[in-house]
């Protein structure tokens, strides 16, 4: 029978680099400066002339959120510096957008062929760091207006409500691996915003 006692090490190993990879990515947050209760971040990303890194943002329309919702995101080198200028776009209620995280020039991946698609272009070395995705509303613990009571679905601008899917994509097979978003929807517990509103967001923790 094959000795499978090397397995156990193998998964010792893995849970210290991913937890190395987050804590990485803590600290670059610090360093940008994100508040933490109001933004979403992936410790991986990477691109180079080979690989590039995709990202759904979409908006599943629950009670407490504004119907549109201002996003803005920026990846990071290893070193904290931008990788390209960040990509801000507003997301609408039942809606996805999509993100692109990739060297310039790429021959299929690019705004011609993907009108509807975000670009962050940078270089085509290999480059990889972390995602850090915060809303464009100065406060987005205001709610936008008092409609919502009307049932108008006018909440609270926070990116923390929005779901984020994404991966590492090779160009050559059109596979890849996931990557993990720390604060967005799926981590989501209940709070008070302070005005007696109970709102469902995370943040980074």
């Amino acid at each position: 029978m094959m000795d499978t006692g090397y397995r156990p090490i193998y998964s010792f190993y893995f849970r210290i680099l991913a937890t190395c990879l987050t804590f990485l990515t803590f600290l670059g947050v610090e360093a940008y400066a994100l508040d933490n209760r109001f933004g979403v971040i992936a410790p991986y990303w990477q691109s180079d002339s080979t690989s590039y890194t995709f990202i759904a943002v979409s908006h599943p329309s629950l009670s407490n959120m504004a119907s549109q919702i201002g996003v803005k995101v920026n990846a990071l080198k290893k070193d904290n510096a931008t990788f390209s200028t960040a990509a801000s776009f507003t997301i609408s209620s039942g809606t996805t957008q999509r993100v692109f995280i990739v060297r310039t020039g790429h021959s299929i991946i690019n705004p011609t062929i993907i009108p509807s698609g975000v670009f962050i272009a940078g270089t085509t070395d290999y480059t990889y760091g972390s995602i850090v995705i915060e809303p464009i509303a100065s406060n987005p613990l205001i709610r936008t207006s008092e409609l919502w009571m009307k049932g108008n679905n006018e909440g609270y601008r926070d990116v923390t409500m929005l779901s984020f899917f994404g991966g590492i994509v090779f160009d050559a097979s059109t596979t890849g691996f996931a990557m993990e978003f720390i604060g967005d929807v799926h981590d989501s517990s209940d709070i008070y915003n302070g005005l007696g509103q109970p709102k469902v967001v995370s943040g980074v923790n």
